[in-house]
């Protein structure tokens, strides 16, 4: 410690001394502001570019250029691979979906309603449905391909800023099924409610039907289907859930049944003179030769 007299202030203690000593008082707070505001910019950065959890239930809607009577959809259960970081798991923003659990395709043609279930192309390349790709960040790109019955189409896009929707456009990557055009997708919720309407049974007779679809936190589907005229039926199928699609099975009248649906056909209400989001049906239990089974809407209010 120094102690500067009047007398030997200038010998001991010269202004430039004076001036290091505050500095060395105040330099460690300097310091340490400039290494909490690094820190603080890294955190900043490293949030704003963490790649998204887009796993989930999606719907892709692909409208070609050349054919404006339909659209492919594209219903996935998206799977994200995941890395571990500082101890803990973070997507790392490879998508993916494959077998019949997790991608399912139709073509839907919005004017009649009608859906064909595998989608529109010729079988090609041994007939695989997958899909897989990256996303970057929220509001970033997104590219992948997916297959449909065996042909690939590469997609490319831009993720949403909340990372629920996506906007882009394709082009096919085979000769067998050529097609491009634009393409949307969307998080879609699951499959609840009740529907009405006319209803072919496995039997081939109508029936006026009560549809109620659950969907539990697996991605199972429960479907029970309820009628009363003319006759009183009451049989419930179970099945997978892709997207918007399902495909599911039971017992009617001590004979195994296979059912496919897909939710989202617009379907205009009589009573409310509106058009409403149906459920689309198809007896498939001969996948040879599926037949339409109706086309069920919400109980008019």
């Amino acid at each position: 410690m120094y102690v500067c007299s009047q007398v030997l202030k200038r010998l001991v203690c010269p202004k430039e001394f004076v001036v290091i000593r505050k500095l060395s008082f105040f330099l460690p707070l300097i310091l340490l502001s400039i290494v909490m505001l690094s820190c603080s910019s890294q955190n900043s950065t490293s949030v704003s570019a963490a790649i998204p959890n887009v796993s989930g239930a999606w719907e892709f809607q692909a409208s070609s250029s050349s054919n404006s009577n339909t659209f492919t959809g594209i219903e996935v259960a998206l799977k994200e691979g995941q890395i571990i970081v500082n101890g803990m798991q973070q997507p790392n923003g490879q998508i993916s979906a494959s077998g019949a659990s997790q991608i399912a395709v139709v073509s839907v043609n919005p004017n009649t309603p009608s859906v064909v279930f595998g989608g529109s192309c010729p079988q090609a390349s041994g007939g695989a449905y997958d899909l897989n790709g990256s996303v970057a960040s929220l509001g970033g790109p997104v590219t992948f391909t997916y297959t449909e019955n065996g042909n690939a189409f590469n997609v490319t896009g831009t993720l949403s800023g909340d990372g629920k929707s996506f906007l882009g456009t394709y082009t096919s990557a085979s000769s067998t099924c050529v097609d491009s055009g634009s393409i949307s997708g969307s998080v879609v919720p699951k499959l609840t409610g009740t529907y009405d309407g006319q209803f072919t049974l496995p039997d081939g007779t109508s029936e006026n039907v009560t549809l109620t679809l659950t969907e539990s936190s697996s991605g199972a589907l429960t479907a029970n289907m309820v009628g009363t005229s003319p006759i009183t039926i009451n049989f419930t199928l179970t099945g997978p859930v892709t997207g918007n699609a399902f495909s599911v099975q039971g017992t009617y009248q001590s004979q195994q049944v296979t059912y496919e649906g897909y939710f989202g056909v617009q379907v205009l209400d009589p009573v409310l003179n509106t058009y409403v989001s149906g459920v689309y049906l198809v007896n498939a239990t001969n996948p040879a030769n599926p037949i339409p089974a109706g086309t069920l809407i919400p109980p008019s209010t």
